[in-house]
């Protein structure tokens, strides 16, 4: 996937306002790159405007931190979408995944946890637009063998 060519100084104002945005949170680097699952060093790269993030990283600190784009993108409005979340809860919940033994413990976390839902859409979308080609086919080929039963 190509990305855009992004200034130096438009990378370091995002970069500014993701460490703003990990401050007003009250999380360290360590912490923050963990619940993001990404090392320090690349959030620190990211920081200072050294790095440029894909959708992956922006979705994530979007939906996961209630954080508006328009915010961290282009530094208008406000930075929160609704009121702060609580990290120690999200923390709560990733020690959580670690327990999941049946499937019935995943389907209650993807039920109850807004995090989860959103990390997995993050992923759906992502996958979505890297393979659009391919899901299209796979569909058509599906639709086909279908129609093929039905006409048996």
């Amino acid at each position: 996937m190509k990305r855009l060519d992004i200034s130096r100084d438009k990378l370091a104002a995002v970069g500014g306002r993701v460490k703003e945005l990990r401050k007003s949170l009250k999380i360290s680097q360590k912490d923050f790159s963990a619940f993001l699952n990404i090392s320090a060093s690349y959030l620190s790269e990211i920081e200072h405007g050294n790095s440029n993030p894909g959708f992956d990283f922006f979705y994530k600190i979007s939906t996961a931190c209630n954080v508006s784009l328009d915010y961290l993108f282009h530094g208008i409005g406000e930075m929160m979408l609704r009121d702060k979340i609580n990290l120690e809860e999200i923390f709560d919940e990733r020690e959580y995944v670690r327990d999941i033994v049946t499937v019935e413990d995943l389907l209650w976390l993807i039920e109850h946890s807004a995090m989860f839902k959103n990390t997995i859409m993050g992923f759906a979308a992502k996958f979505n637009y890297e393979n659009e080609e391919i899901i299209k086919k796979n569909i058509e080929s599906l639709r086909s063998n279908e129609e093929d039963k039905k006409n048996d």
